[in-house]
């Protein structure tokens, strides 16, 4: 950094810092949260007879700035939480803070975190939501009855009926607990009529991944009705997006019959996946905008095969399929230099490595840049020519 550069980075960390503290004090115009020491809050708590809502924040997390400055400056938020919750923040990278969190392990931020005034958790929230989003569940935490807790408990009781599922598949995601088995256990209460249904389609829709893992696998019933009903989704999501869930999910699949060398199943995964050989890019975004997964969709279906043959280590195969991609890649610098990539991470073998020396060498000649330098260098090493690779 320039001396101005650091002299502006240090000006920003210090109006940070002052606009929170300003923040904790403005108990009318600002979320309050208490000054007090860790343990003074079950005090306070009993003695105000209310509960205690932590927010776990540190220095430098974006979703937390972004809390702080649109959700916590929310009049209507300001207004309930001072009104019905003893706050109090904590910094888990700093201070008494470090020590706090080995009481709650709080590993994602920002988090808010309900507790009782016995000092119990009832609920939770995970992620940065928006002042909308955040209205929308602030009550929960006061209704004994739309806790994560109770839901938790009504559930060990044996509750299972749909809209209780439903309704507890959106608190664990809320809480970052949602796994696969909780959104087909609700989905499976639907029958196949059901699956029209506007609620479905956005279920559906929400979960078919989630935090980047496929929860409607190729093959499975929410899989086949999206593939089938693509104009009904389109109603209410953006084309590119449901194109784009659908790709994921097929790519996956293609990928597990590679690494279980399944021919009759990779074949039958990569007919569909030619269908999203169009060249163009996809993202996948989360429901609140969010780009979370990346394809160049560019070459899909050769890089697969080129993947299946070595897994199968079918040389003949993947030579052929090799000359075929490489023919198509020559003027791209990006591809050439991720296939060199790929064989420096990947392989041992010196004739695979020359190659990816070749075409790294080629992606430079196009496009000389950090990553195809350095891709350059590390091949060079593996290679034991150590001075190519230092210079």
């Amino acid at each position: 950094f320039t001396l101005k550069a650091r002299i502006m980075k240090v000006s920003i960390a210090l109006v940070c810092s002052l606009a929170f503290s300003l923040m904790l004090r403005g108990a009318d115009t600002a979320l309050l949260f208490r000054t007090v020491s860790y343990d003074k809050i079950f005090e306070l708590a009993r003695k105000e007879h209310k509960p205690i809502m932590l927010y776990f924040h540190f220095n430098g997390c974006g979703a937390c700035v972004n809390m702080e400055r649109t959700s916590f400056r929310d009049p209507e938020v300001i207004k309930f939480f001072n009104a019905n919750f003893v706050n109090y923040a904590v910094n888990t990278m700093k201070g008494t803070g470090i020590e706090i969190n080995k009481i709650y392990n709080v590993q994602l931020h920002p988090t808010m975190r309900y507790l009782n005034e016995k000092g119990e958790i009832t609920d939770k929230i995970v992620g940065a939501f928006s002042p909308a989003d955040f209205k929308k569940k602030k009550k929960d935490a006061l209704d004994p009855q739309k806790t994560l807790s109770w839901f938790k408990k009504q559930y060990r009781r044996g509750k299972r009926d749909a809209d209780f599922l439903l309704d507890y598949t959106h608190k664990l995601r809320d809480g970052y607990e949602l796994d696969s088995f909780s959104i087909n256990e609700y989905l499976n209460t639907q029958k196949d009529e059901d699956l029209s249904m506007e609620k479905n389609v956005k279920f559906i829709y929400q979960y078919a991944i989630h935090n980047t893992r496929i929860c409607f696998p190729y093959g499975s019933r929410a899989y086949l009705f999206m593939k089938a009903n693509k104009e009904l989704f389109n109603k209410f999501f953006s084309e590119d997006q449901v194109e784009t869930r659908l790709m994921f999910i097929v790519q996956d699949h293609v990928y597990q019959a590679i690494e279980k060398r399944d021919r009759s199943e990779f074949e039958k995964a990569l007919e569909d996946l030619k269908y999203f050989e169009k060249g163009v890019e996809y993202q996948y975004k989360e429901m609140d905008g969010r780009v979370t997964m990346w394809n160049s969709g560019k070459y899909l279906v050769l890089l697969a095969e080129l993947h299946f043959y070595d897994a199968i280590k079918d040389e003949a195969g993947y030579q052929n399929v090799l000359q075929q991609y490489l023919s198509k890649i020559w003027n791209d610098s990006e591809a050439l230099n991720e296939i060199a990539w790929e064989w420096y991470e990947e392989s041992y073998d010196d004739k695979r490595l020359e190659k990816g020396l070749e075409c790294v060498m080629r992606s430079i000649e196009l496009k000389s840049n950090y990553n195809n330098n350095d891709t350059y260098a590390a091949l060079l090493y593996k290679l034991g020519q150590f001075e190519k690779a230092e210079k």
